[in-house]
């Protein structure tokens, strides 16, 4: 039996949210703010509890990628991976956990994140990957997601049902916020903004 080490990303291996980033960083300035526009009644209904989180993320991420093929969606996450290591824009001392990390058992990200652009990162950093998943179909995206939004209870729910946790005789979970909280009933050790 070994180790398991499990990462949430944004805010956790990244110094902040990366959806927002990733769209900043590969839609052109005019296209984002006239998209936001357009999408602020469902940003003020999100804001008021009166709508779902995920509905929102779903909207604004299908407002402005959906329609892509893997192949441009490839590129612009590629980028993206260069952007973030230029700008220094993973916390050092989480890169640093990662790779004591991957001496002593399996390490995965577990993210509310898209595929889109974490699959190039866990890639870079040499670890698996559970998250929100982008639906493609001919492989074009569709600007829907293949499953919930990996957050809240849908973090532990999928940990279970993707690693067998039987075989590890310890397991840990690294967090940040109110959507980490609900993995403390699955792990042994849980770590609160360890890297901040």
């Amino acid at each position: 039996m070994s180790k398991l080490f499990l990462y949430d990303f944004d805010g956790t291996i990244s110094r902040k949210d990366t959806l927002f980033d990733f769209l900043r960083f590969t839609i052109r300035k005019d296209k984002l703010y006239f998209g936001y526009l357009v999408l602020t009644p469902i940003f003020v209904l999100t804001f008021l509890r009166l709508s779902k989180r995920s509905f929102a993320k779903e909207r604004l991420i299908s407002h402005f990628l959906k329609g892509k093929t893997r192949a441009e969606l490839a590129q612009m996450s590629e980028k993206f991976l260069n952007n973030m290591l230029t700008e220094k824009k993973f916390r050092t001392s989480a890169l640093a956990s990662i790779k004591d990390d991957k001496k002593e058992g399996a390490v995965y990200i577990v993210s509310a994140s898209l595929d889109i652009w974490l699959k190039d990162i866990a890639n870079h950093l040499g670890v698996h990957l559970i998250c929100t998943w982008a639906k493609f179909e001919n492989n074009v995206f569709t600007g829907k997601f293949l499953g919930p939004n990996c957050n809240n209870e849908e973090k532990p729910r999928r940990v279970q049902s993707e690693i067998s946790l039987e075989e590890y005789n310890s397991i840990t979970y690294y967090g940040d916020s109110k959507g980490d909280l609900a993995m403390k009933e699955i792990v042994d050790h849980f770590e609160y903004r360890k890297f901040e």
